[in-house]
């Protein structure tokens, strides 16, 4: 007798495996993961104390300590220049200004990141509020983009939302030298070139 003739064909023959369904414990929990694990996160910008009242749920008070601090970290972290010229050249005309230590330029902060998680619980991310920056050189593919001190770009001026890296909300290095002309821009794109952020900064500490 020949071995092929003891096989039996329909125990070799593969037959589809059922995958299990996820009950609806499961299912909410994989859910939550995965939001959990985004590296994204709904952010507005807030201009002023008064718009800090209309677009959060955060008190006057809290609105006037965050504008506070976004201020301090501004001078803290912001591009610095060793001319008006040069900040001006990036930021736009009368966007700039002298440091309290004087003997260097920055631009004015447009605003702060606010995450809209914390806003809707009426508190502080991580007890910072990062400042940005209105980038306007023209002739730039980041002309009209909103970034952060360190160069990360969030988005176009002017958008109700942002989605943003956690990073973006963390407090960025001090400013320890002066930014060359077109700097500013150059460390943008290699951050966006990089991955958002992966390759150190050009003027930070």
């Amino acid at each position: 007798m020949k071995k092929s003739k003891t096989i039996n064909i329909d125990m070799m023959r593969k037959t589809p495996r059922k995958v299990p369904r996820l009950g609806p414990l499961a299912a909410a929990v994989a859910a939550i993961t995965l939001t959990a694990c985004s590296s994204k996160e709904e952010a507005i910008v807030v201009e002023t104390v008064d718009d800090c009242v209309s677009k959060t749920t955060m008190t006057r008070e809290q609105c006037d300590a965050a504008y506070k601090s976004a201020l301090v970290e501004a001078e803290r972290t912001a591009p610095k220049y060793r001319s008006r010229s040069q900040c001006e050249a990036e930021f736009g005309y009368s966007q700039c200004q002298s440091t309290r230590s004087g003997g260097m330029f920055m631009p004015f902060m447009a605003g702060y990141l606010v995450s809209q998680v914390m806003s809707n619980r009426g508190g502080y991310y991580g007890g910072t509020y990062n400042p940005v920056f209105h980038y306007q050189r023209p002739y730039s593919s980041h002309n009209n983009r909103i970034m952060t001190a360190d160069g990360t770009v969030i988005g176009r001026a002017g958008q109700s939302s942002y989605r943003v890296g956690k990073s973006s909300f963390k407090p960025k290095p001090k400013v320890t030298r002066t930014v060359s002309r077109g700097g500013f821009g150059s460390v943008a794109s290699a951050k966006s070139s990089w991955g958002g952020g992966k390759r150190s900064g050009g003027w930070g500490g």
